[in-house]
């Protein structure tokens, strides 16, 4: 059986936070709502960001702000 085609949110993944204008920073997922479509993340410095997933383009992107940063799902967290 095929899984999905891309990393799904998980509490606890990493991620990467990127910022309009190309910096970077890493972050965790720390909770996950509607049904995988809302992440929040708290990133390198403990600022937590709201996600939510586009329906136009299939990305995470900040909640009400169209030139915030956007999400990038990374491996699966280490055990």
């Amino acid at each position: 059986m095929l899984g999905p085609s891309r990393p799904l949110p998980r509490v606890g993944r990493p991620v990467r936070v990127k910022h309009f204008g190309g910096g970077s920073e890493p972050g965790t997922i720390l909770a996950i709502r509607e049904e995988g479509r809302h992440v929040t993340v708290r990133g390198q410095d403990g600022e937590l960001y709201e996600f939510v997933l586009s329906p136009a383009s299939a990305r995470f992107l900040t909640a009400g702000d169209a030139h915030g940063p956007r999400l990038e799902l990374l491996g699966e967290p280490a055990t």
